[in-house]
């Protein structure tokens, strides 16, 4: 681990960013029909949000894989896109294998390990990350370098969009940091209690990321769910929880809130139930630009509650321990 702070590598997620959207990639004039990003954990949540945001204007399918098996319709038109900050990942390198055993296309990204020396070995293209960030900090980078990927194979409109608004993220990112900030009122209300975030579909791979954040970051149990379950199928355990530790936070877009949207419904049943919950509505010129904001909020969030219970955010001992068992067994 490198010596800087959680929050010197949060504050530095837009930067890489910038910097890794204006690599160039050498994809030999590769003409696809498909895009396949594998990842694992916190690796795959940079894929998740690309594909959330490019849905509705990319005119080919981009799926998102976390498991080792690799689809038997991959093959010689589908990019594979492979993700592992540490490259050693065991799930990983099996979905390299199997790729390219299907003789799919692979572009790797990593920071090393056995990832780097096999494609290597196989002259397979490699965005490289640098040293010494924690995984779920190089988010920026694996988010910038898949959208240069994606650019070198002729779909850039997602680069631009996110070029657009890197202005205003930076504007944001330096709100967040302000002494008394949403981000800071937020974690002085989740750090005593165990977060429950639900989203709208679109906003699923935000809710995962928070998640995934309150976990590492502030070291607490969380969880994700979607409005629209919560519609149809969580509302009634929910109706007889009388407990204080779990804490509902619902994270939108400031422009879903529209009279009878299914956000807006799904507040107003929440709002019947009596139960108290945290509407977090976020806003922004584009969908882009509204996931991303959301994304550093709850990126601060997290790492302004283990401030507060005097948790180190860097710390990940215990990962790190289990994935050595896992290994030894």
């Amino acid at each position: 681990m490198g010596s800087d702070s959680a929050l010197e590598q949060l504050h530095g997620i837009i930067d890489n960013m910038e910097y890794a959207l204006g690599r160039d990639v050498d994809v030999n004039g590769l003409e696809i029909d498909s895009i396949m990003m594998c990842a694992m954990g916190g690796s795959a949540i940079s894929a998740n949000i690309i594909a959330d945001c490019c849905s509705t204007y990319v005119k080919i399918p981009i799926s998102v894989n976390r498991s080792p098996l690799i689809p038997k319709w991959v093959g010689a038109k589908t990019l594979v896109i492979i993700s592992s900050y540490s490259g050693n990942t065991d799930e990983t390198i099996e979905m390299y294998r199997r790729a390219k055993a299907q003789n799919a296309p692979i572009v790797i990204i990593t920071a090393g390990g056995k990832l780097k020396e096999i494609a290597e070995q196989d002259n397979c293209p490699i965005m490289l990350l640098p040293q010494g960030l924690q995984p779920r900090f190089s988010i920026g980078y694996m988010i910038g370098y898949i959208a240069a990927v994606m650019s070198a194979v002729g779909f850039p409109e997602f680069s631009r969009r996110i070029m657009s608004i890197l202005d205003s993220l930076r504007n944001y990112r330096n709100f967040l940091e302000a002494p008394g900030s949403v981000a800071y009122l937020l974690a002085d209300k989740y750090k005593d209690c165990m977060p429950v975030v639900c989203t709208e579909n679109k906003f699923k791979s935000v809710s995962l990321r928070w998640k995934g954040q309150f976990n590492e970051n502030s070291k607490l149990i969380a969880f994700n769910s979607a409005l629209s379950e919560f519609n149809y199928c969580e509302a009634n355990p929910w109706s007889k929880y009388k407990g204080n530790k779990m804490r509902l936070i619902v994270l939108v877009g400031e422009n879903d809130l529209s009279e009878g949207g299914v956000v807006k419904r799904a507040v107003k049943n929440i709002e019947t139930l009596r139960f108290p919950f945290d509407l977090v509505a976020v806003s922004g010129s584009s969908h882009e630009e509204r996931v991303f904001r959301a994304l550093i909020l709850g990126d601060y969030v997290s790492v302004y509650i283990a401030e507060m219970r005097g948790i180190d955010a860097s710390d990940i001992s215990v990962i790190t321990e289990l994935k050595n068992r896992i290994r030894n067994v």
